[in-house]
């Protein structure tokens, strides 16, 4: 099965996890556990996730968390439906994923220096990355100064490729928080991306359909008869910028963030976050979210292409007057007795059916209960919905997924 997520994604949750439970410069463990359900029973998996951070000497402190997921349901192949169907075909999926991260801030002075190191293995997805971060104080830290580096090697293999193949991805990010009052910042970062390598899904197929210009001639399958092919490198620029603001006569505070994605595959991309942090009392935390996504489609993508799998270099063809065959230019006795001859189409470069580069916006709303029973313990629980829609028109509703979301967990300070 195809790795379950890249490894930036480790490094992200470590970040938003430790950022939820991090309170008065505790030490803290915490704990989650995650049940993420798409309708129809299509795909599952189970989460559970083990956070720490501790503060050595007022000048290192040490984060880590470990991870690991089930998986198992079934996902599209790619292929388009048979005649008259309206369920994309699928194909049954299972999998353990197992990863962690480990990091270190390191304080001197205004700077802070955060190395990191994190693991993602598969059955079929190996990933190690490394990554450096500066955050640099300034204006009696009113204002912080961002400088980031990070870099995955990866190895896939998958249904249509057996054999380990590398590819690796870099990112460098440059941001600024500035802080504009008592109850209010703001976050501002750039992120430049390179990724190069096998950058194909290696269990997603595509379906190539030449209608020949003979009756009695159609050799192409209905379903998947060719593995997809993505380009081997992939460059993305990112800029997101974020709005914290807490509103003393209602003890509650909104987060409002903007992300704008754009790389050289063609999909350009926006993302709105809005959540609003209730206090009820002195123990309870509500806070409802709502997260909107939206993106154009990959220049290379497409449910079906135009072409004979048999021939993906292309071929001329010529009908025999027989009325049953057809010879090709490979052939010794080309062009035989026809009258004519045709052209079947060169496949393209690059091509794909992965329903997740094609147009389309997801929605996430929910809610999130955080409950301070002691002063050392916490516990949370969260729903969310997410929900994909298609839009190009084209692309079955089948296709895209939508999923309940549940987490259990507790953070405990010392």
């Amino acid at each position: 099965m195809r790795g379950l997520r890249p490894l930036a994604f480790a490094l992200a949750a470590m970040l938003q996890l430790a950022q939820q439970v991090r309170g008065r410069g505790e030490d803290v463990v915490a704990y989650r556990y995650e049940s993420y359900r798409e309708d129809a029973g299509r795909v599952q998996v189970d989460t559970q996730t083990a956070y720490f951070e501790t503060t050595l000497n007022p000048r290192v402190a040490v984060k880590g968390q470990f991870v690991y997921d089930a998986i198992s349901g079934a996902t599209p192949t790619g292929g388009p439906p048979a005649a008259g169907d309206t369920q994309v075909p699928l194909v049954a999926l299972h999998d353990q994923r197992h990863s962690g991260s480990i990091s270190s801030d390191l304080k001197a002075g205004r700077t802070t220096t955060t190395p990191g190191f994190a693991y993602s293995t598969e059955s079929d997805y190996e990933s190690y990355g490394v990554s450096l971060n500066e955050a640099v104080d300034l204006n009696q830290r009113n204002t912080t100064l961002n400088f980031g580096a990070a870099h995955n090697f990866d190895r896939v293999k998958g249904f249509f490729q057996q054999d380990w193949k590398d590819k690796g991805s870099t990112d460098v990010l440059v941001g600024v928080n500035q802080l504009l009052g008592p109850h209010t910042y703001v976050t501002f970062n750039v992120t430049l991306g390179y990724s190069d390598g096998y950058l194909t899904d290696p269990y997603k197929g595509v379906n190539f359909t030449y209608r020949y210009p003979v009756s009695f001639y159609d050799p192409a399958d209905v379903d998947v008869n060719a593995p997809e092919r993505r380009p081997g490198h992939k460059f993305r620029q990112v800029a997101m910028v974020g709005f914290t603001h807490y509103v003393e006569a209602v003890r509650g505070s909104a987060d409002i963030s903007y992300r704008f994605h754009h790389d050289d595959w063609g999909i350009f991309s926006q993302t709105v976050e809005v959540a609003w942090h209730q206090k009820l009392g002195k123990q309870l935390m509500v806070s409802p979210l709502f997260r909107f996504y939206n993106q154009t489609a990959a220049d290379f993508y497409a449910t079906r292409f135009n072409g004979d799998p048999s021939f993906p270099g292309g071929a001329v063809g010529a009908a025999q007057k027989d009325g049953f065959s057809i010879l090709f230019n490979d052939d010794p006795s080309f062009p035989g007795d026809a009258a004519g001859t045709f052209a079947v189409p060169v496949h393209p470069v690059n091509y794909s059916s992965d329903y997740r580069l094609s147009r389309l916006q997801t929605f996430t709303y929910g809610v999130v209960a955080s409950w301070r029973i002691h002063e050392n313990l916490s516990l949370e629980a969260a729903y969310k919905r997410y929900e994909m829609v298609g839009l190009d028109g084209v692309t079955l509703a089948s296709a895209y997924p939508s999923a309940h979301i549940f987490t259990l967990g507790f953070d405990l300070h010392f």
